[in-house]
């Protein structure tokens, strides 16, 4: 008898993004269809060797992580879709920065893939790289995804091997984040020459990224298999009906889905999938992640994603992971990532990621525990799922997003004050409200006709072209969103200093300080980034009793002479932005800590001249 199959290894996504033993993040270059600012934060974290699974890190932690990699990450997302939670602590203005948005028109298509390109620098010259692809947004998500990860090298390694195409996802990522010091062509040759180690098991034949008008390969041939199993969340009749004729030379066909998915489908999918055993599982969470292409031909809008209360698995809240596979014998031949089985993302519609690649047992195993764990949709089910009214509910506000994605928004500044504008008067039917402001500030209500509104003074501290938007339509529930707004004239380049100085508490300055000096992770003991105080002022320490001291700074130099002289010119150029910032933007501190500052900074001048003239 033989044995249940074990799923696929389990692994925390976060995680994955530290740097190895005795390198530092380089570059990171993400793509994903939509994210949240908390995860944003948690990746700079973990890219920075701080941060713990869950996003959470404290704050000096996160202090230094924007520092160091201010102009070496790039998160590249869908216009649109970067989510405004609940939880949107002050700081993440900082994290304008890091955001690069593709203006795809979600009406036709969409910047949809998941990919995450890292490069690790060792103390010389040896370079490591990551690479992950998969289904995974960077979201806050408890959905089933599938993600492959490789980490590679230039040098020869038993089991290593060069990977076409990943030279061009590299090239492709560059362009879009556009970072000062990455060269898409060199980065791409660069690209050409690392050999990548794959996970026990499996040989991976190529990534591919492709874009908008792009033509790439069916994920499935017309050979016969023993077995053939798809996982998609989203389905369209159009390619049911491909899907059912590059599959057809297989008798045992297997698709995992979704019920929404199905009640979306037409006569002519059902009968497309009709020699297929069809199981499912809970639908994701809705990220609007994809559209039922036939629903538009038919004169009716595209859906979004649904949750399925019904149905899901025991650890998962819904399936969102994309895969083809095709069984024969003990070899299992797999195209994942980011792909639904749908006619929009293998048009060449959208922008999409996959990797191809086989496996053995292990592989073979993690495909068919997933199958194990659906529920079987029955021929006499199948005839009686149809669209519900909860089905398409949230269309008319679908729409409305994808309309206020696409207008072109500006930030005017004069000084402190903002107006936001747009470029024609906003169409709203008469039952919809929209809200809108500053990510950090109050929201302010659109009133109909109007092509601008005021938002007001802001902060130099609170500043950021981050815009949230809130749209209500009827009794929905409202639906919130953050878009990027080019802002003129540009922002003081001392806002990041600002912002950073009003969450840090003096306390959490120190650790920074001592960490540069010292190395480690900070104390600790502070609150963690994301924690936003209301309604009173963060507590603050005293330097006065356990604050940096000319000794401090003296053993920290002592340790090591050679490899300090940097460490000490990085505090100097902290000291040098942040405490002068913290003093003059840190409107709750206590004449006490202020005193105590400046005595910090006569202590650090004299270690300046002592030290760094060295």
């Amino acid at each position: 008898m033989r044995k249940a199959p074990k799923d696929f290894p389990g692994q925390a996504f976060l995680e994955l993004l530290r740097p190895p033993k005795l390198t530092k993040t380089h570059f990171a270059l993400f793509a994903a269809y939509s994210a949240d600012p908390i995860v944003l934060g948690g990746a700079l974290l973990n890219l920075h060797a701080r941060g713990r699974d869950n996003a959470s890190g404290n704050k000096s932690d996160f202090a230094g992580a924007i520092e160091a990699l201010r102009e070496r990450v790039r998160f590249i997302v869908q216009r649109g879709r970067i989510h405004r939670g609940p939880k949107l602590p002050k700081i993440a203005a900082v994290l304008d920065q890091f955001v690069v948005e593709m203006p795809y028109r979600e009406s036709a298509n969409s910047w949809h893939p998941k990919a995450a390109l890292i490069c690790y620098q060792a103390e010389g010259p040896q370079r490591f790289w990551r690479l992950w692809v998969g289904s995974r947004n960077l979201t806050m998500s408890r959905d089933l995804d599938l993600g492959l990860v490789l980490d590679g090298e230039s040098r020869r390694r038993k089991g290593s091997q060069v990977i076409g195409g990943i030279d061009a996802l590299g090239a492709t990522l560059a362009r879009a984040a556009k970072l000062p010091d990455i060269n898409p062509d060199d980065l791409a040759k660069e690209l050409g020459t690392v050999r990548w180690i794959a996970p026990d098991g499996i040989n991976v034949s190529r990534i591919d990224l492709w874009t908008r008008g792009s033509e790439p390969v069916a994920p499935l041939d017309a050979a016969s298999r023993d077995k053939i199993v798809v996982l998609s969340p989203f389905l369209c009749d159009a390619f049911a009906r491909s899907l059912a004729d590059m599959t057809k030379a297989s008798a045992d066909r297997t698709l995992v889905t979704t019920l929404p998915a199905l009640r979306k489908l037409g006569k002519d999918g059902r009968m497309g999938l009709s020699d297929f055993k069809l199981l499912a599982l809970g639908a994701p969470i809705p990220e609007g992640d994809d559209v039922d292409e036939d629903a538009r031909k038919a004169d009716r809008e595209p859906a979004t994603d649904e949750e399925d209360d019904d149905s899901g698995g025991a650890s998962h809240s819904g399936l969102h992971a994309k895969l083809f596979a095709a069984i024969q014998g003990e070899q299992i031949e797999i195209v994942a990532g980011s792909a639904n089985a749908t006619d929009r993302a293998w048009s060449g519609r959208n922008a999409e990621v996959a990797a191809r690649f086989t496996g053995g047992g292990a592989e073979i195993d993690g495909v068919l525990a997933i199958v194990g764990s659906a529920t079987p949709v029955s021929d006499a089910l199948l005839q009686t799922l149809t669209e519900t009214e909860a089905d398409t509910a949230e269309l008319p506000l679908e729409r409305l997003r994808w309309t206020l994605a696409d207008t072109s928004f500006s930030l005017d500044r004069n000084g402190k004050m903002f107006r936001l504008t747009s470029g024609e008067a906003l169409s709203l039917p008469p039952s919809a409200q929209l809200d809108v402001g500053l990510a950090t500030m109050a929201l302010h209500r659109w009133q109909p006709g109007v092509t601008h509104i005021e938002l007001g003074e802001v902060p130099l501290s609170l500043q950021t072209d981050l815009v949230q938007f809130r749209l209500t339509l009827g009794d929905m529930p409202p639906a919130s969103w953050l878009l990027r707004v080019s802002v003129f004239p540009l922002i003081d380049a001392e806002r990041d200093a600002a912002a950073i100085s009003r969450f840090l508490s003096v306390a959490g300055l120190q650790a920074w300080l001592r960490e540069m000096l010292e190395g480690g992770a900070g104390a600790g003991s502070e609150d963690d980034w994301d924690m936003e105080p209301e309604g009173f002022a963060p507590k603050r320490s005293s330097w006065k009793h356990d604050g940096l001291a000319l000794e401090d700074i003296l053993t920290a130099w002592a340790k090591d002479q050679t490899n300090k002289s940097s460490s000490l010119k990085r505090v100097d150029a902290v000291i040098d932005r942040y405490v002068a910032a913290v003093l003059a933007h840190g409107e709750q501190l206590t004449q006490a800590d202020r005193d105590d500052l400046t005595a910090l900074q006569q202590t650090w001048r004299i270690a300046r001249e002592v030290l760094i003239a060295k």
